[in-house]
């Protein structure tokens, strides 16, 4: 077990020196604790376009903000605060106020921060922004926490009640997931989610240059126990939740872990007649591993992320995404795809091997792969990873990332102009959630898919007002070609492979969204491109895009 790690400076003996601080007003009772996730900007993730059928708020919650609730002391009283799900109380009567957040809250961050500290909270921040540029928290937050809060969160909240407290806490040591508790998730407003979240691991064993997850969580998988996440998902089960997101950045990174989990949910699922659904993130070497798919059909994991990233090998060689080729991408799809399981790709354009060519080499693999759902960005370099700091280096970073692949890159491209790669990415955007194209290779996937379980269409009330809603949403109420999408899909799946009728509903509804999205961002892409046509010897950096960093 590691040992908990110790704050910046910490001395237990001082209580009072530099870099310490003093309870304001010195409170004898429970301290309140108020804990706001930001808005999530939109991007293909959030299925903003069609959470209103879904009868949801958001697709999944950050699962920060429960699980620091049960790492905090008993005693206490704790308030959570999703902004994707209900406003912010910005006039709470909390004695800590604590804000978490990826790279792409960052803004959205420091707005928040700002408006509590000029309400006079006690404000305290985490999560990954603040993990990976706490440079650009300091002096904003009261308090800082840097890495994993196992064992700092906790050592916050009894400095705090002893009057005394650090201004920043680092955990310099990796924390053991067997000291994780059961998050609470009692405390989130379930039901205005699609899915619940959960983690069993952190780490991954690759080396992605590209990728912040080795940076924060190290190439050591790091796994709570069989037992501890089975509680996790009874308790969701008790709440009466039907999806599971493993949130895990690669959860077969422990192979042998992952398989021992494996067989306790499909045991699991079995005695309890498949209440749950789950999807998770995996490396594309589960292709290679027939058991491993076996088990996750046996759990039924019906759809998994993979980040295939490119099909060129020079731009997978490049980038050290060595483990997509030890045998021909398609294949692997494929295979994975023929146990029964939904491949959702993360695809990037960008890379220095890319040249204007590969925008057609990603369209032409996509609908070969028989891949609906593609989460095809722009490279960017996220701050502390070695493709940062390589550019950096370099000389070809034009701003900190921003976390928004899908319409802002921070590089300057090595095989291409800034110009090519924007236009050649909006183009590829246009031709993958087009009608036709989305069309294509959606029912390749569900006429060419492994068996499935039985279909569990309208099984119950709630199951016949969410399908009422999605014909409302995607025939009624919606364009003659949407209409003529979802009905052409749902009958040809019924002639052809009545099984899968609920992949065709789901599917049609996802592209609502997905082509939505599109062409949201190609309006802002047009923008960067017609200042970049115009101004070309301008600035590097778009000056809207300047403009909206800086803010």
């Amino acid at each position: 077990m590691v040992a908990p790690g110790r704050g910046v400076g910490y001395d237990p003996r001082d209580l009072s020196g530099p870099g310490l601080s003093r309870r304001r007003g010195g409170h004898d009772s429970d301290v309140k604790i108020y804990l706001i996730a930001p808005r999530n900007p939109e991007s293909f993730w959030t299925f903003d376009r069609i959470l209103p059928s879904l009868g949801k708020r958001c697709a999944f919650p950050n699962l920060s903000l429960p699980t620091v609730a049960a790492l905090t002391p008993a005693g206490h009283e704790i308030v959570l605060c999703d902004e994707n799900v209900e406003p912010i109380d910005f006039d709470t009567d909390a004695d800590i106020v604590g804000v978490t957040g990826y790279v792409v809250h960052k803004t959205r961050m420091f707005e928040i921060i700002e408006e509590l500290h000029r309400r006079g909270k006690f404000v305290v921040a985490g999560g990954p922004f603040a993990s990976l540029c706490p440079e650009e928290l300091r002096g904003r937050v009261d308090v800082l926490f840097v890495d994993e809060a196992e064992y700092t969160w906790p050592q916050f909240i009894r400095e705090y009640e002893a009057g005394a407290w650090q201004a920043e806490y680092r955990q310099e040591e990796k924390p053991s997931m067997l000291d994780s508790p059961l998050p609470r998730f009692d405390l989130l407003k379930i039901g205005r989610y699609r899915s619940m979240a959960i983690q069993f691991a952190r780490g991954c064993p690759f080396n992605c240059d590209f990728c912040d997850i080795i940076v924060m969580y190290g190439r050591r998988p790091r796994t709570k126990s069989v037992e501890q996440v089975m509680a996790e998902v009874a308790e969701i089960h008790r709440l009466g939740v039907r999806n599971i997101f493993v949130v895990d950045d690669n959860f077969i990174g422990n192979k042998k872990e992952a398989k021992k989990l494996l067989l306790a949910l499909a045991t699991w699922q079995e005695a309890h007649g498949y209440p749950v659904e789950f999807m998770t993130e995996v490396s594309l070497n589960v292709a290679q591993d027939d058991e491993l798919l076996a088990l996750m059909k046996r759990a039924d994991f019906s759809t998994i992320f993979v980040g295939i990233e490119s099909p060129r090998k020079a731009s997978l060689e490049s980038t050290g995404k060595t483990q997509n080729m030890r045998e021909d991408i398609l294949t692997s799809v494929h295979r994975i795809q023929a146990a029964g399981i939904e491949v959702m790709a993360g695809m990037i354009v960008g890379f220095d091997s890319d040249d204007p060519e590969i925008f057609e080499e990603q369209f032409r693999f996509i609908q070969a792969a028989r891949i609906p759902i593609s989460m095809t960005g722009m490279l960017n370099a996220v701050p502390k990873t070695p493709l940062y700091d390589r550019l950096k280096a370099a000389g070809r970073l034009i701003a900190e990332s921003v976390g928004d692949q899908f319409v802002f890159t921070n590089i300057i491209p090595k095989g291409m102009s800034r110009l090519e790669l924007y236009e050649g990415y909006r183009r590829l955007l246009e031709r993958l959630y087009d009608y036709g194209n989305y069309r294509r290779r959606a029912m390749a996937l569900i006429l060419g898919r492994g068996a499935l379980r039985a279909s569990r269409l309208a099984t119950t009330p709630g199951d016949l007002t969410l399908l009422l809603r999605i014909v409302w949403a995607c025939v009624l109420n919606a364009s003659p070609r949407r209409a003529w999408l979802t009905l052409s899909m749902v009958l040809e799946t019924a002639l052809r492979r009545p099984r899968a009728i609920r992949d065709a509903i789901t599917l049609a509804l996802m592209h609502k969204h997905l082509y939505e999205y599109s062409r949201h961002t190609a309006a802002r892409l047009d923008a960067l491109i017609l200042e970049l046509r115009e101004f070309p010897a301008a600035g590097l950096l778009p000056a809207a895009e300047a403009e909206r960093i800086s803010s």
